[in-house]
């Protein structure tokens, strides 16, 4: 192929189809275009590189500036009455873009950069330059070429070290940096849930780099990289590298493989994996590589498995194909034969008669036909970058030359000018927006690229985009022919996720590397960690949220409770009857034997008492409960101190009246039975209030007893501390049956001690059955047994008392006569002057 002076062909001879690789002009643009490829890597010794691989990738972009520049030279609005011409390079390897960037710096026509005193006057070769696609090469270019401020707008280097202002001033480029490309990468990991990778770079810097922010990226975001690997420059030690690499993942039982690499890197990898018959994989690609057709197109490159790539976003370029059709023809007319270059080893191989050019693996016909089959793949990408790039620097010259008002200036302007310009540059180009921000980049973003093979031809489908501001991936999954066993989405994890509501214990150095432990009853899986459940709530194992605990407490829709209810309801009824009865009967001697007008305190404490079992039916609280407390326990003490009275009454009447006549007249004459009856109520009261605002619990929720439930009780549940908190009643009962007994011996009509006796036992026995069932049986029942008992208490009095005599008022009438008492009072007399020696 045949170049101009500043092309460095290398010694190509006439044969070779030629190409213009310069146009004169008002402005030159300088251009870097990788047309030919270097054909093995050997930097041990310093000599000219061979660059005989013909690179149709290459090619398309070289004709794109060309393009562009043709389009604005026929334009009649942008730069109307100047014209843009261009200096293109073939810049195979960076020494030959060290060449080209001093070349661009030079002045004509003496071709010499003048490096003694530097001044804003100095007009160099170039006024801008396009390239190079490489980061490396940028990097190299732009140390040589902010020297002299000249402009320079890269079409593929996107290294994150080129955004550094203070180091490349003059940088700028059309394709988004690497620090978007790898966030990309990483949400499309993310994406598939993909947490155990392998990172493969080229050493190179963009490789380098490229590698190790995927890793930093990868790992802040809990993805681990089980290996990762450079491939080496010298090709004497490629090969080992790539196969220890690909071991590496191998052993590591890697499926998803990050290669950040150029082409010429992931060529030789791809061949080496497929030499090594690894299949199966997911490999994920950065842009330079990822629409790349020499890859596409290395032989059984299908069975390697699913491969999906970062690309550029497409641009539109109407005209293009059919420009680079008219240039071929009108440079190469009537060639007849040209020359493959397969391998700088290989003989040269002849092509066929109607051939124009070599390419990597096939010559390329010198028809329409066979430019369109060079350009048959091609979909706007990296060649947008170029043809976007153009229309910047025009556009930056347009406005330093102030060509608005139809006719541009004609006085010179420099490239430090033009980069100023450069900068503040911002319009659309077939529905591009193009601008560049304060570090030089572009605003657009990147497809996210699917290799869809369709009869053995690689289809590079868009399957979803990455936008950069904000960074969002959005991808449809559904259109991904997923190279694995029944086309399901491949896992790549160290191990397996866990199950809702198991916590991750790592195992090794690799937080990926874990094992699944399940969340014990009582405690919930909040993200990294088992949390214990409130005391109100609850949790079975392997539970990723609490439950409240279920409340157990009396309801009033309960069966017990109704039953409770009801049984108050009657009690009540019958204590207002019986007052009745001995309202009626009030001065009957059966009144009068039972405590007289005591027999009424006695009821309304008991009706009191007897109203308080509805206070144990609904939700307790502490007002509930010391309401409770102080209601039942007072009105139960004073039924108790009433019915003690009155046995320790009979007992004083009839057995001690005589053995103790002055005490028994301060009895009467004090009216005895009230006082001990107010006494004994006001010291419970007293005792109540005491107990309620001591530390003793009133109100309790009792956790221990079930797992899904929370038991709200009137405290305390305590065993000895519930005998102490009803100890008065307690000792009232224990003295009332005492006097019972004492009293057994009393006349027939005032003999009530197996009434009372009868009464007390009831009363006891119900408190020692609570106690048990506390002891025994601490479940969601005490609620309910206390409330049966309370309720059992009052109809013992009522019935165990009041019935027997109700019972002669209403069915024994003449057993309830002054005369009927007299009788029984004197056979009690003789009887006990009978006994008596």
């Amino acid at each position: 192929m045949c170049f101009s002076a500043q092309g460095f062909a290398n010694g190509r001879d006439a044969e070779c189809c030629r190409m213009q690789l310069n146009l004169p002009g008002d402005y030159i643009i300088g251009g870097l275009f990788q047309i030919h490829i270097e054909s093995y890597w050997n930097h041990s010794k310093p000599e000219v590189p061979l660059c005989k691989r013909f690179s149709d990738y290459g090619y398309i972009l070289f004709q794109t500036m060309r393009f562009a520049i043709e389009e604005i030279n026929n334009s009649s609005s942008l730069l109307p009455n100047v014209t843009l011409g261009y200096e293109i390079f073939d810049d195979c390897e960076i020494s030959i873009d060290v060449q080209g960037a001093f070349a661009f710096a030079s002045r004509p026509p003496e071709h010499a950069v003048e490096i003694t005193q530097f001044e804003h006057r100095y007009q160099p070769l170039v006024t801008a330059v396009i390239g190079p696609e490489t980061s490396d090469a940028a990097i190299i270019t732009s140390n040589i070429l902010s020297l002299f401020d000249i402009p320079q707008i890269s079409f593929g280097a996107s290294s994150e070290e080129l955004s550094d202002k203070k180091l490349y001033p003059n940088f700028m480029r059309t394709i988004p940096n690497d620090e978007s490309q790898i966030k990309a990468i990483v949400l499309l990991m993310q994406e598939f849930r993909w947490n155990w990778i392998s990172v493969i770079g080229s050493s190179t810097d963009y490789g380098e780099n490229g590698k190790r922010k995927v890793i930093s990226r990868a790992a802040a975001v809990g993805i681990c990289v089980a290996s990762h690997g450079t491939i080496p420059q010298e090709a004497s030690e490629s090969k080992q590298e790539v196969i220890n690499i690909i071991e590496d993942i191998t052993t590591n039982r890697v499926n998803v493989v990050v290669v950040f690499t150029t082409v010429q890197y992931a060529e030789y990898l791809f061949r080496v994996a497929l030499d090594m018959n690894i299949t199966g994989k997911v490999w994920i690609l950065s842009e330079a590589i990822s629409v790349q057709r020499i890859l596409s197109e290395i032989p059984n490159i299908k069975r390697i498995g699913t491969v999906l790539g970062i690309a550029v976003m497409q641009g539109k370029m109407p005209g293009y194909k059919e420009f680079v059709l008219r240039d071929i023809t009108a440079w190469n007319p009537g060639i007849n034969q040209r020359v493959k270059y397969s391998d700088p080893q290989e003989e040269k191989q002849e092509c066929p008669a109607d051939s124009f050019m070599p390419t990597f693996n096939q010559c390329v016909p010198c028809t329409s036909d066979g430019v369109r089959s060079l350009l048959r793949h091609s979909d706007w990408r990296v060649e947008f970058n170029v043809y976007s790039a153009v229309y910047a620097g025009a556009r930056g010259l347009h406005q330093l030359l102030q060509c608005d008002s139809g006719e541009c200036k004609k006085e010179g302007a420099h490239p430090w000018q033009l980069l100023e310009t450069l900068k503040r540059v911002n319009f659309s180009l077939n529905g591009m927006p193009i601008y560049f921000d304060e570090n030089g980049n572009p605003p657009t973003g990147y497809d996210i690229i699917y290799w869809d093979w369709k009869n053995e031809i690689v289809s590079f489908n868009v399957i979803g985009s990455y936008t950069s501001n904000p960074g969002q991936l959005q991808i449809d999954g559904s259109l991904i022919k997923w190279n694995s066993q029944e086309g399901k989405v491949p896992t790549s994890n160290c191990s397996s996720e866990c199950q809702p509501g198991q916590i991750k214990i790592t195992v090794g150095f690799q937080p990926c590397c874990f094992i699944c432990k399940d969340c014990v009853e009582g405690t919930f899986q909040n993200e990294s960690e088992c949390v214990p459940c409130s005391l109100n709530q609850w949790s079975p194992s392997k539970s990723t949220v609490c439950h409240n605990k279920h409340l157990v407490y009396l309801r009033w829709n309960e069966s017990i409770s109704v039953a409770i209810a009801l049984g108050t309801g009657i009690g009540l009824i019958l204590i207002v009857l019986i007052g009745a009865i001995f309202a009626i009967h009030l001065n009957t001697p059966i009144v009068k034997a039972a405590g007289g007008k005591l027999c009424f305190v006695l009821l309304s404490a008991l009706a009191v008492s007897c109203t308080s079992v509805y206070s144990f039916i609904g939700e307790p609280n502490v007002e509930l409960c010391f309401i409770r407390k102080l209601v039942f326990t007072v009105s139960y003490t004073t039924c108790l101190a009433c019915l003690l009275v009155r046995s320790f009454q009979l007992v004083l009447i009839f057995k001690m009246a005589s053995k103790l006549p002055k005490a028994y007249r301060y009895w009467v004459k004090y009216n005895g039975q009230y006082i001990f009856v107010f006494i004994a109520t006001v010291t419970e009261i007293a005792v109540s209030f005491i107990w309620i605002f001591s530390k003793f619990p009133v109100f309790e929720r009792n956790y221990d007893i079930s797992k899904t439930e929370v038991i709200l009780m009137c405290g305390p549940t305590n065993l000895l501390i519930s005998l102490l908190s009803i100890s008065g009643p307690i000792s009232l009962s224990l003295l009332c049956f005492v006097f019972a007994y004492l009293g057994k011996n009393l006349p027939k009509n005032y003999n009530e001690a197996k009434y009372i006796a009868f009464s007390m036992a009831l009363v006891l026995f119900s408190w020692i059955f609570l106690f048990l069932v506390i002891v025994s049986s601490p479940d969601s029942h005490i609620p309910g047994v206390e409330a049966a008992v309370v309720l059992l208490n009052s109809y013992s009095i009522t019935v165990g008392y009041f019935f027997p005599k109700c019972y002669i008022i209403l069915l024994k009438p003449e057993r309830n006569t002054t005369a009927f008492f007299q009788t029984c009072i004197q056979e009690y007399t003789r009887n006990r002057e009978t006994k008596q020696p």
